[in-house]
């Protein structure tokens, strides 16, 4: 029992080590980027037969773009309602 536990916790840092790469990546290597705020849900969605629940990490990040300036951004990332697949990712503004 006590394990159970600890693999479900394992899974959710791992789900958040992925959506922190997944992010990262799409900005090819930016200098200072972090992570200031993090959320984890479970949505349902009507768009997507396949994944009638989805998790969703929303991630509250900052990093220096090219001409050195400042960006706060927000990074979403979708996996399978396993958490085991991202199924996508995207920056928006906040």
């Amino acid at each position: 029992m006590f394990f159970s536990c600890e693999n479900h916790r394992f899974d959710r840092d791992k789900r958040q080590i992925m959506a922190k790469d997944a992010i990262e990546n799409q900005l090819h290597s930016p200098r200072a980027y972090d992570v200031t705020g993090f959320k984890e849900d479970t949505i349902e969605t009507q768009s997507d037969s396949n994944f009638q629940k989805q998790v969703r990490y929303s991630l509250d990040i900052e990093y220096l773009d090219s001409n050195n300036i400042l960006q706060k951004k927000e990074g979403i990332v979708m996996f399978t309602p396993d958490g085991q697949s991202i199924i996508n990712s995207k920056i928006t503004d906040r």
